[in-house]
């Protein structure tokens, strides 16, 4: 039987090979299939780096997107290791937890070590579209390994002291600078005062 996670790297490296032609898809479905062609040899571990470097291909050309995102009772400590709120509904005065996993992003290459670097805007609008507050570099991502981390998650906290009875929507939109993408997210919540 297969390892899950090889498994689940040769699904990747199925669907990358049935995917459009392009220079970089060409080298991602290269790798796919010599990571098929290793697991069939009874190679795991060979198979197992091309089919991740395949994967890499596959995320590079992605939009910078979310895996998950929602409000959650408390800081996750993990990756995934998430507490989803019950209730969207918050006192005014209580924190409001948000938990996403962005997907897309790059790397910038520094020597040996490779670079994650996002930046996060956060706005604040009513559920009929009107902007009510906004804050530029709410959050900056910054984070340094050997590997090209692609398992990475944001904690981020608010505070809407004041704010009204009402249902709003926030929005954070993330900037990766290693490759000029943008990526945005919004999550529905509501204000109801005692």
């Amino acid at each position: 039987m297969l390892h899950p996670i090889l498994f689940h790297a040769a699904a990747i490296a199925l669907t990358l090979a049935a995917g459009a032609a392009s220079a970089q898809t060409d080298d991602a479905q290269q790798l796919a299939t010599k990571g098929i062609e290793l697991l069939k040899a009874g190679q795991p571990e060979e198979a197992f780096k091309a089919l991740n470097d395949a994967a890499t291909e596959a995320w590079l050309q992605a939009p910078l997107g979310f895996r998950r995102t929602l409000l959650v009772a408390a800081a996750a400590q993990s990756y995934g290791a998430v507490s989803p709120r019950e209730s969207a509904v918050f006192d005014g005065a209580t924190p409001l937890r948000f938990y996403a996993e962005p997907t897309g992003f790059g790397w910038v290459a520094d020597g040996e070590l490779y670079r994650i670097d996002l930046s996060i805007d956060f706005s604040l609008r009513s559920t009929d579209g009107k902007p009510l507050g906004e804050q530029k570099d709410f959050q900056n991502f910054k984070i340094e390994s050997r590997e090209r981390v692609r398992e990475v998650y944001f904690n981020l906290t608010l505070t809407l002291n004041g704010a009204p009875d009402g249902h709003y929507i926030a929005t954070f939109t993330v900037h990766d600078h290693a490759t000029g993408k943008d990526g945005s997210f919004d999550l529905p919540l509501e204000i109801k005062h005692g």
